[in-house]
């Protein structure tokens, strides 16, 4: 069904003296629908290995599809993809990790797709300026606006669309991602100067991406009456009573192995690390790992470092990285331990493989499963 276009216009007539006279027609574009937006949590960009700055450019394109929320649920997603060259990438919610380093000049061509309805912008809260870029980037349907700014300070940041002065209603479709600051010379340079770093010489890190949001719905599809779905329920989201909570876009995005399921798979013994940006648009995250404890937990600069956390809050419209060891095979539930937003979506799995022999000594007897 991916990649399928719908396509819907305006048609308007009057009787004039005994002839139809048609008016001009404005279309409402043609709806991609797509089986899934769902972020692969896999797809991150390879970490920064050099020390000195540079100009990145990264090209962005914004499109409105139909694709499925939670089990039998089409929703209207506005959400970001990455072109490389000629080729765009899916949209994906969240969008396209961004990974640059400090002191870098970022380039952002922000693209909004031709068969769109609704005008977008982007506000990076990475960028130090109006509106994070807002300001500068604002784009109709088929338009393409440029920012450029110098990434000044490390960590992890939120960006998301601020179109129309109305974030709230952008974000709650979908418009959200994250961008990665690294210090000089990379995050794995950046811990051997910790005086109290743990880290192991030469360690290799497995590097995931989970973003949170949660969906107001209700049935129709604004500007596409023909079609079966839902778009955003503006009094839901005002009183902050959420239909869903995700993690990656879909309610069982990190569960169901048809989809991403089986995607955040590491060996025992390895060092995990998780970017996680919450998009909101309201509600903060409780994040936790069923049966883990976070080694770092760093929301703001990486030299501010929390260790030893169970479970933390990231705000909406906020990003920070988890890093912890896999020691014991197992599964391992990703929560948002506001228990009961679980069964509203906001579960995943992490999956460690047995490779080596089982830790007698850190947990007994065996297990299977993961309790939960």
């Amino acid at each position: 069904m991916t990649g399928i276009k719908v396509w819907y216009g305006l048609l308007t007539g009057a009787l004039m003296t005994g002839v139809i006279a048609v008016a001009p027609v404005r279309s409402v574009s043609a709806v991609e629908i797509l089986d899934t937006v769902a972020k692969n949590p896999a797809e991150i960009p390879p970490p920064i290995t050099r020390s000195n700055p540079t100009t990145v450019t990264v090209n962005l394109v914004i499109k409105e599809v139909i694709a499925e929320l939670a089990p039998g649920k089409q929703f209207w997603f506005w959400c970001f993809a990455e072109k490389k060259g000629d080729v765009v990438g899916p949209c994906t919610v969240p969008g396209p990790m961004i990974r640059v380093m400090e002191g870098d000049t970022v380039v952002i061509n922000l693209t909004n797709d031709s068969n769109n309805v609704e005008p977008h912008n982007i506000d990076l809260h990475a960028v130090i300026g109006p509106g994070g870029g807002a300001a500068v980037t604002d784009v109709e349907p088929g338009e393409t606006k440029t920012l450029q700014f110098k990434a000044m300070r490390t960590g992890a940041y939120i960006y998301h669309c601020a179109g129309e002065g109305m974030p709230w209603e952008h974000v709650a479709y979908g418009m959200y991602g994250l961008i990665m600051v690294e210090p000089k010379g990379g995050l794995k340079n950046a811990y051997k100067a910790l005086k109290n770093s743990d880290e192991k010489e030469g360690r290799e890190v497995k590097e995931f991406y989970v973003g949170q949001g949660e969906w107001y719905i209700k049935s129709g599809v604004e500007h596409h009456p023909d079609m079966d779905g839902y778009s955003l329920d503006e009094e839901k989201a005002l009183s902050e009573r959420p239909d869903y909570f995700t993690f990656n876009g879909h309610t069982k995005a990190l569960t169901d192995p048809s989809i991403h399921g089986n995607t955040m798979m590491v060996n025992q013994g390895d060092m995990v690390r998780i970017f996680f940006v919450n998009g909101g648009p309201n509600i903060g995250s409780n994040f936790h790992i069923i049966g883990q404890i976070f080694d770092k937990f760093y929301p703001g600069h990486y030299r501010s470092v929390i260790r030893n956390e169970e479970t933390a809050y990231i705000p909406p419209g906020s990003a920070a990285i988890f890093e912890f060891e896999a020691l014991v095979p197992g599964q391992y539930p990703l929560v948002d331990h506001a228990l009961f937003r679980v069964v509203k979506g906001a579960e995943g799995y992490l999956h460690v493989n047995k490779s080596k022999k089982w830790p007698h000594n850190i947990y007994s007897p065996e297990a299977t499963g993961s309790g939960h």
